[in-house]
């Protein structure tokens, strides 16, 4: 029987010495992954340039994949997330539908751009996308939870939902609100048309609009600077603080107050005085994984959006 595309074909995470996983040479599906062992930055590469980088399910899975390894590889310090070729993602490769699996009841589904949006959100490294060209449909909505996104200035952007007659996803309706405000999100998903990056529905998406051969060195280049120059600890800690923000002004400052004095007894909070009186650069040595020595984190509600894994494909061995 040929193996449903479905199937997830990747270990549990947990399942895995990540510590020396080897990122070049394992069998990745429709991306490219590589890590600069140097710098600690993790390039994430979309790779199906001849289809503009169709979004698949293999694309999914490998993306998911790709990601947790960079949030519990302690190697990893930052994420690069881009496409190969001259388009960063051309939306769904509609030739495997949209991606529902008929098998399964409505409400156990689970959208493939979700899953990869819910991934690059629960990585506590920063990522930062480089879209190096046209991004349609899931090709915005995955890099809406990046922390930074660079830009090609001829770039044709477009979330044409509507003109395929179903309904935003990857978590958009929450995200993009949030980033570009109600009115522009509105005009942008209800409408479906083709927009350049400087027009003013996307104004505030883009951390710079740049000529198409200078993104992805932009984004190497501040990736690289976040790796090398700052406490993984605390970048973590900022990045939930913003997408998991109490509901009021007196529960942030209670959640403050408490991430405040737990980094505050840290080795990187001494290393990173101590550098400063000294005047060179911090050797920071902090992991995510000591956050969860604090009492308090997670300090939101977690809901459960895991996807039931099937059995892995007989001809899709790890090569780890």
């Amino acid at each position: 029987m040929k193996p449903s595309v479905f199937e997830n074909p990747h270990p549990a995470i947990n399942s895995i010495d990540v510590s020396s996983f080897r990122y070049e040479s394992y069998g990745w599906r429709d991306i490219l992954v590589r890590l600069d062992a140097g710098t600690g930055v993790l390039t994430v590469e979309l790779n199906r340039p001849a289809r503009h980088n169709a979004f698949t399910n293999d694309m999914c899975h490998s993306l998911v994949f790709a990601f947790e390894l960079a949030d519990a590889d302690a190697r990893v310090r930052a994420v690069v997330f881009t496409g190969k070729g001259k388009s960063f993602c051309a939306g769904a490769d509609l030739s495997e539908g949209f991606g529902a699996d008929a098998s399964l009841p409505i409400n156990a589904h689970r959208d493939g751009g979700g899953q990869v949006s819910g991934a690059v959100l629960r990585c506590r490294k920063p990522v930062v996308a480089a879209m190096n060209g046209n991004a349609v449909g899931v090709g915005i909505t995955m890099a809406l939870p990046a922390d930074m996104r660079f830009v090609s200035r001829d770039a044709k952007l477009a979330l044409p939902f509507v003109k395929r007659g179903i309904t935003m996803e990857a978590m958009s309706a929450y995200i993009l609100p949030r980033l570009i405000g109600h009115k522009n999100a509105l005009e942008v998903s209800l409408t479906g048309d083709t927009y350049l990056a400087a027009d003013s529905p996307f104004a505030g998406l883009f951390n710079a609009i740049l000529p198409a051969e200078a993104v992805l060195p932009r984004a190497v280049e501040v990736a690289t600077k976040l790796a090398t120059q700052n406490s993984v600890v605390s970048m973590a800690l900022n990045k939930m603080l913003i997408w998991r923000t109490p509901d009021s002004p007196e529960a942030t400052h209670l959640l403050d107050s408490a991430c405040i004095a737990a980094t505050s007894k840290s080795a990187d909070a001494k290393e990173g005085v101590q550098s400063f009186l000294e005047k060179r650069k911090p050797k920071f040595t902090g992991a995510v994984q000591d956050l969860d020595h604090f009492g308090f984190y997670p300090w939101w509600t977690q809901v459960d959006t895991d996807v039931p894994r099937r059995k892995v494909r007989g001809d899709s061995k790890s090569k780890l």
